[in-house]
């Protein structure tokens, strides 16, 4: 641990001069070595660094020590007995550069220039060894008090507002003040950015336990007010917007999202999606976004899903089988194209293709039930799994599984239009009939 330092501007050796100036005949002698050893030097803390000035001196040390030294020690000890121009040159120094931690000393007797006249000095009696104890005793509790602690220089009195810093050579006060704008105004951005970081962690927190309607409204408002909630934040309430089928609501939130972001692919995606649920009217503009979408990013496997559903249902079979098939080389484990390139062959015919990735959806939830990681989701693609190979009353109890796990009404309404479709599509239909009956009634068959 750096040590505190204390500065002594004092005379040094043995002088003769009279301590009141009015009196020139009335001199006298004092060995100010033997008032440094014997008087001063035995009341300082230990825990400072201590330099008298004849010290910086004797190490060889240049005019540039003593400033630093008057600068930056926590207290200066000046001993203005006989009026010694380099103490009180030192004493000028240290006054205006700090506004703290300075102690005046003095031989009892002496006269001080008007200028320091109303300021606090401790007088020690060179002359009389039993004061040596009062002048300790006071010195000590002085350096206590003024140890960072006490306004002593009248410059700052007079000018409380003046600050002194040091700077690099060459760099001009201007070019520090920059420099510090620059380092507030970027202490502040940083910390807008964490207090922004907090508020959506806090929204994420809200919207992944809403669990109504009036909630997720209620969040929605706080979120889309804040101008400082992220994209990320925002493209997340609009989803479960979606989800709980405030479509036009989630429309508002990614339009909002996309005037200051227009490039962004995940938010076309989901404003494309949003349109896709609002009905056949839609579908073009759907269409359109999604298409933007997929020319900003090729590789978002949901987006390739989200396409294929679009185009399934504008009954463009073909070109849905091949945003199927690409998501799915994409992520070969993800479920939704799986199950949609089973029905998608079905709609095409392809009876003993639709058979091949529906055994594939099947051996994918049954690795995820078994590992203990199955959700909702999972237990919906087991049902329309378990619906193509004609077992329509298991289905039905994956289907309540699913409703159990807590399933949103989008993604329910969505399975229950799957179905829906192998009925038109007569793949399956019985037992597509089978599982939407026992959905119906709530109970497993």
């Amino acid at each position: 641990m750096t040590k505190k330092r204390l500065f002594i501007a004092m005379p040094y050796g043995k002088r003769k001069a009279p301590l009141d100036p009015d009196f020139p005949d009335h001199t006298v002698e004092i060995d100010f070595d033997s008032v440094w050893s014997g008087l001063i030097k035995p009341s300082l803390p230990k825990d400072f660094e201590v330099k008298r000035a004849d010290e910086l001196h004797l190490s060889g040390l240049i005019d540039l020590m003593y400033n630093e030294w008057l600068y930056e020690a926590e207290i200066v000890l000046a001993d203005l007995t006989f009026g010694n121009p380099n103490v009180f040159y030192e004493l000028g120094i240290r006054q205006v550069l700090s506004k703290k931690g300075t102690i005046l000393i003095a031989c009892e007797g002496t006269r001080p220039p008007f200028d320091v006249r109303n300021q606090s000095i401790i007088h020690y009696n060179y002359f009389a060894a039993p004061s040596v104890r009062t002048f300790q005793s006071k010195l000590r509790t002085a350096i206590r008090e003024v140890d960072g602690q006490v306004l002593d220089s009248p410059v700052y009195v007079f000018l409380p507002g003046l600050y002194v810093t040091r700077t690099k050579p060459g760099l001009h006060p201007d070019e520090v003040i920059a420099s510090l704008q620059m380092r507030l105004a970027e202490a502040n951005d940083t910390l807008a950015r964490q207090v922004a970081q907090a508020n959506d962690e806090r929204f994420r927190i809200k919207l992944n336990n809403a669990d109504s309607v009036a909630s997720i409204r209620s969040i929605a408002a706080q979120v889309l007010n804040n101008p400082a909630s992220s994209l990320v934040l925002v493209e997340t309430l609009a989803i479960k917007l979606r989800k709980f089928g405030l479509v036009n609501e989630a429309i508002v939130a990614l339009e909002k999202a996309l005037a200051t972001t227009p490039n962004d692919s995940e938010l076309l995606r989901e404003l494309g999606f949003c349109f896709r649920k609002k009905g056949p009217e839609f579908y073009a503009k759907a269409e359109t976004y999604m298409q933007v979408a997929l020319q900003l990013n090729d590789h978002d496997v949901e987006l390739h899903g989200m396409y294929g559903g679009l185009l399934k249902r504008r009954h463009a079979f073909a070109d849905a089988k091949a945003h199927y098939q690409r998501a799915h080389d994409l992520d070969p484990e993800a479920l939704y194209p799986l199950v949609n390139l089973g029905a998608i062959s079905a709609a095409l015919g392809s009876f003993k293709d639709a058979d091949k990735w529906y055994a594939r959806v099947s051996d994918v939830c049954d690795g995820l039930i078994s590992k203990d990681k199955a959700d909702y989701w999972t237990y919906l693609c087991r049902a329309e799994a378990l619906v193509a190979v004609g077992n329509g009353a298991e289905a039905g109890n994956a289907l309540l599984l699913a409703v159990s796990a807590g399933v949103p009404i989008e993604d329910l309404r969505s399975e229950t239009e799957q179905l829906e479709f192998f009925i038109g599509l007569n793949f399956s239909a019985s037992a597509a009939k089978d599982a939407l009956e026992a959905l119906s009634a709530g109970n497993p068959t």
